[in-house]
Order: C-alpha cells, then structure tokens, then sequence
C-alpha cells in the first residue's frame, strides 16, 4: 500500500486517466524471468522491461483486484506489481532511463473495479453483521465475455437469505452514504482508538505497518488497498449472479455497477424474447416454464412406454427366430449355424448375428436408452449382445452378456475397431469411429 499513490485520488476519466511520467529505472527480464512471467500470467514476448516510474500512476495487483489495464508512450501495460513500497510496469517497449513518457490507464475499467469492489465491502459487512461467517476469499474479472467477481464465505446462505443480503445491498447504494478512507499508522491491533471514538475492522490476515481501512459508516470497515468509489451511490446496481458449495462454505459470483446493468438487460432481453417465443408476458414465464416441464415430462413418459413395448416386441421376435431356427436344425431342415437378419444399414433399426453374437442398430436412440436396451435383452436372450447407435462418426457401442465376460470382447473391439470405453463384466459402453463397412466386415470375422 502506498498512502500517497495517485491511483487512490480516484480520477476515472478525463485527464486524470493519463499524465507524463519519467522512468527512474529500468531493467530487462532474463529468460527465465519471461519463463516464468509467461507460465503465470500467459502471452509470449521475445523481451520483457520492468520500470520504475516517478509517480504511483498505476494499481498493482493485490488483494483480489487485478492490476490497471493501460499504456506507457502507447506500449501495452501488461502488469504491476508492488515490491518493498515501490511499483514496477512491465512492457515489452524498451524505454531509457531519465525518459519522459505518457502513461494511460484505462478509465472504464478503473471505475468497473471500484464499483465492483465497494459492492462487495458492502455485501461482506451485511454478512458480518448478520451471520457468524468470514469472507475467505475475493476475486474480480472486470473485462471478457463474462465479467464477474467471486466471493467465498465459510458458511452456507439460503435461498431467502441471499435474496434479502442482495436486496440490502441495494438499499445501501440507494442511501448514497460516503466510503471513507481512515490510515492508522504503525497499527497491528483489529481494534483502535482515534480522536472521534473507536473504530473495529474486517481484516484477512495479520497486518503490519500502516493499514488503510475502507469504511462506510453503519455497514462496514475492512482493511484494504483497492480502489473504491466516494459514495454508495456511484454503484448504481448490484446482483447476485449464482451461488455454489464450494469446500466447507459456499462461493457468491456477483456483479456491480455498469457491469451488472449490462448483464441485466442481457438478461431481460433473453427473458423477453422466451416470453415472446411462448406468447406469455415475461413476468409468467415461470408459471409457462412449469408447464413446458410438464410437458416435456409427459412426452418422456410417453417415450419409455414406446421404448418398455418395442422392448418387449424386439425381445418376442428375436425369441420366436431362434426357436423357429432349432426346430429346423433339430428337424434335419436347417444349417448348425443360427442366423438373425443381415449386414447392418443405415436405417432406423436392423440386426445381424451368428452363434453367440447379436449386434442391434438403434439410430436413434441414446447411450441411456442403449443401455436400458442392453441390460433388459442381455438376461433374456441366449446370446451376447452388442447394441449400436449413431453417432457423427462411427458408433456408440454398449455390449453385455449373462454369461460371458465383456470386457475380453471389449479388448477385442478396441484391438480391431478401435473401440474407447469400459465397464463391468456384465455390460461395457463407449464408441468406435469406424463405418457400417467396417462394421460389417469384423462381425462377419468373428460369427
């Protein structure tokens, strides 16, 4: 933290977002030292310059927030970094010692972690003082697709209660109150005294030195060294984007700000244009939602009692050609061979066999709904069976047996059609990218 650093006079735009500084250092990345710049933060450079400039014009990375995005005379500002009370820019621009040169840090994103931060002083104060929970955990991507920050707690919130923490978050933006700055010099206890009575603050761990404390008074005082807005107000809006387990707590991913109000409307759009498709206004579509479940519920029921009778009908057929095959066989009328159908195709369904193997095409059925197939046919068919379906390329496979071990005719697959999967004794799944002529080709082998 340094007190007098210009990135805590919160200038967001105009000509506090840019101002000429002189480099008093400068030093050139080993290759290791780009090694492992690159293996942390990602890129690729032929060379690497770290500055030390005349002013604190940059914020570095710390405390959950990401270092200011900008330039330095128009070369990308790739990171900032604090080491012993003294800010380091790196570039991959080689500037000389003693240079005047003109640096811009990025006045929307400044002001999208500022917003995004104070968001969170104030849903982490709510917190504390509602629930016996600590913050142990912050982070922030104010930029991309998907902008967000996280936060994670040591304990669990319910659905209720993270509505009413969200909504009282946004009743303290609305409220307007002042986020003060408060440094204690030389301090290390969470409990202090100055002239206007006592103050007591959040902190993540042991501090040593000066402390600067964001406060806003009624709802929170932490310890901290991002940047922040002046008042509540300036957030604008804020939300709750999901929640999550995560370890022996839980983890909040929210928004606040000119983020959040973009994500909003994204969302509202989205939510207007499903209502419209449904022909329903937006505020009923969780009653529609219920009933499109409904009915999807119904059509899946109706599709397993298709599936439960072409089962049962698939089953009697095979059945009654076997049986139909040993009378002739015993009969004196037929080969020692049994047989069933002929070379596969692509249709909706055929099957072909020989002696102990059935191989069943279903194209348009699933792996869930193969292996409901499978595991049914297997216990009531004196033979191994290998259930097909279509995929882009190739096959989805499931096989099984009462009797035999599957997974030797598993290796077998993978030995010959480059077959990927496993599973039990009983009943194997996974794919093979070959084709029907492949496929055809290795059971008239092995039959």
């Amino acid at each position: 933290m340094i007190k007098e650093a210009l990135y805590y006079q919160r200038g967001n735009s105009g000509e506090e977002a840019e101002k000429e500084l002189i480099v008093l250092e400068k030093r050139e990345l080993s290759e290791k030292e780009i090694e492992e710049f690159v293996k942390k933060w990602g890129g690729s450079y032929s060379s690497l310059f770290c500055y030390r400039l005349s002013e604190s014009f940059f914020y570095p990375e710390g405390g959950g927030q990401p270092c200011d995005r900008g330039s330095i005379a128009g070369a990308e500002l790739l990171f900032v970094e604090e080491k012993e009370g003294e800010l380091w820019q790196y570039t991959e621009a080689d500037f000389p010692e003693g240079e005047k040169v003109l640096c811009k840090f990025d006045a929307d994103f400044r002001r999208w972690q500022s917003e995004n931060h104070s968001a969170e002083h104030i849903f982490s104060g709510l917190v504390t003082q509602h629930f016996p929970y600590k913050n142990s955990g912050f982070h922030m991507e104010c930029f991309g697709e998907n902008p967000h920050m996280t936060v994670d707690f040591d304990g669990e919130f319910s659905e209720k209660e993270l509505e009413e923490l969200e909504q009282g978050v946004n009743a303290v933006i609305r409220e307007n109150l002042p986020i003060r700055e408060i440094y204690l010099e030389g301090e290390e206890d969470t409990s202090l005294e100055r002239k206007d009575g006592s103050i007591s603050f959040r902190q993540k761990k042991a501090l040593e030195g000066d402390i600067r404390i964001i406060e806003i008074p009624e709802v929170d005082s932490c310890a901290c060294c991002g940047t922040h807005l002046s008042f509540t107000g300036e957030i604008g809006v804020f939300t709750i984007l999901s929640y999550e387990k995560h370890r022996k707590g839980c983890r909040l991913t929210m928004l606040a700000g000119e983020l959040a109000f973009l994500a909003l409307e994204k969302k509202l759009k989205l939510l207007s244009g499903f209502a419209q498709s449904l022909s329903r206004p937006w505020t009923e579509i969780p009653e529609a939602f219920r009933s499109l479940q409904e009915k999807i519920f119904e059509k899946e029921e109706e599709k397993r009692g298709i599936l439960e009778a072409g089962i049962s009908l698939l089953e009697e057929k095979i059945l009654k050609e076997l049986e139909e095959q040993r009378k002739e066989i015993e009969d004196g009328e037929g080969t020692a061979t049994l047989f069933l159908g002929s070379p596969l195709k692509d249709s909706c369904f055929s099957y072909y066999g020989k002696n102990q193997y059935l191989f069943l095409y279903l194209s348009e059925l699933g792996m869930k709904d193969l292996q409901k197939i499978c595991d049914r046919l297997r216990l009531s068919l004196p033979l191994s069976l290998i259930c097909l379906g279509k995929k882009e390329e190739g096959f989805s496979v499931v096989a099984g047996s009462r009797e035999e071990d599957m997974r030797a005719f598993g290796k077998l697959l993978g030995e010959k059609l480059s077959f990927r999967g496993g599973g039990q004794k009983e009943m194997i799944q996974g794919s093979t990218g070959v084709g029907f002529r492949e496929m055809n080709a290795f059971i008239e082998r092995i039959l």
